[in-house]
């Protein structure tokens, strides 16, 4: 029988996207470095888990920032996942405001490939709502096979 651990499979990225998004913008109002951002017309492109990186001859409409799960959470259930975020969010409220001010798009993108549950209460919808932060989810729950790592998380609707 598998270890469930090697079966579980799910993520939670907050990702910021704008037309005239300057990742830079975003670094600085947040504090935080990105794991991956962009600018509107650079190539898209794919890193592989060895380093290496893959260019794509389309081009990004928008600018963008993203920040997975802390390292140390990526094993853990998609629940968990959601609420250290909030409460990473929390204290970034006013910063987040001023990028939502900006006309950016800001979101939580939940994804999971595996039998994940999430429950969010009406405070804490309210509490992503006042911090102008929207929550996507995905589920791809549509192979046989055992997903070891999420798909690239889609960018916010514009």
């Amino acid at each position: 029988m598998a270890d469930m651990r090697e079966a579980h499979c799910c993520s939670v990225t907050l990702i910021v996207v704008g037309d005239d998004l300057e990742p830079e913008d975003v670094t600085s109002a947040l504090g935080w470095n990105p794991d991956h951002s962009w600018r509107r017309g650079e190539h898209k492109r794919f890193k592989r888990p060895d380093g290496t990186e893959r260019v794509f001859d389309s081009i990004h409409d928008r600018g963008g920032w993203k920040l997975f799960t802390a390292d140390d959470e990526r094993e853990r259930s998609l629940q968990y996942q959601v609420t250290a975020w909030l409460g990473r969010l929390h204290v970034k409220g006013p910063a987040l405001l001023g990028l939502r001010g900006r006309g950016w798009d800001i979101g939580l993108n939940c994804f999971a490939a595996t039998s994940e549950c999430l429950d969010l209460p009406v405070t804490a919808l309210g509490e992503l709502v006042s911090m102008g932060v929207g929550l996507s989810l995905t589920f791809s729950a549509d192979t046989d096979e055992i997903v070891t790592e999420p798909v690239a998380a889609p960018e916010p609707a514009k």
